[in-house]
């Protein structure tokens, strides 16, 4: 991963992050709102969701979770939902054609396991927040591979996966970055 990509993460994460900081409002309920995606086509839609339901990952397509537009000024990225390994994924890969170098990260919706049943990849597994919402995170130090996963519910989550370049990089703050725009769209913590 090139010094290029990740600045133009990190320049797109601060500026997405920007209205959340100064507009937040912790006792407010409304929608989730999420961003439709079919190879990184943009649609919109809202799912109502109740402060008193449980919450439930059962209905997040990993594609919703990261849009066109919250990439826009990174890269043009192509997406592939897949399944595997007890989750539901979409990987982005930026294109080489559009000048990208091939940058890729992962989002997967793990159903049946919490934030309590990440493994360690090499690094420990250290206690995070995510926009003020439960998380871990861990690190390969050889690799630089990073894994942040994010609480959904006591018994599902969602994980964010940023591979590394042999130690070289900053996969975690990416993955910080790509979770901070990912919670959002979330249902709410009971």
């Amino acid at each position: 991963m090139t010094s290029k990509v990740v600045m133009r993460m990190a320049v797109a994460g601060a500026i997405l992050l920007l209205p959340t900081i100064s507009g937040c409002a912790t006792t407010e309920s409304g929608f989730a709102n999420s961003q439709t995606s079919s190879n990184v086509s943009l649609g919109e839609t809202q799912t109502t969701v109740s402060s008193s339901a449980k919450p439930s990952s059962s209905s997040i397509d990993p594609c919703e979770l990261v849009s066109a537009e919250d990439l826009a000024d990174v890269g043009e990225f192509e997406t592939e939902y897949q399944e595997g390994g007890g989750s539901r994924y979409c990987v982005w890969q930026e294109g080489f054609e559009s000048g990208g170098n091939g940058f890729s990260f992962s989002v997967g919706v793990r159903d049946s396991q919490g934030i309590d049943a990440v493994r360690d990849i090499g690094g420990g597994v250290d206690p995070t927040e995510v926009n003020q919402r439960p998380a871990v995170k861990t690190e390969d130090p050889v690799s630089g591979d990073c894994m942040l996963a994010v609480k959904v519910s006591d018994s599902s989550r969602i994980d964010v996966t940023v591979l590394g370049e042999d130690g070289d990089g900053d996969s975690c703050g990416l993955a910080e970055v790509i979770a901070g725009m990912v919670e959002p769209r979330l249902p709410e913590l009971p």
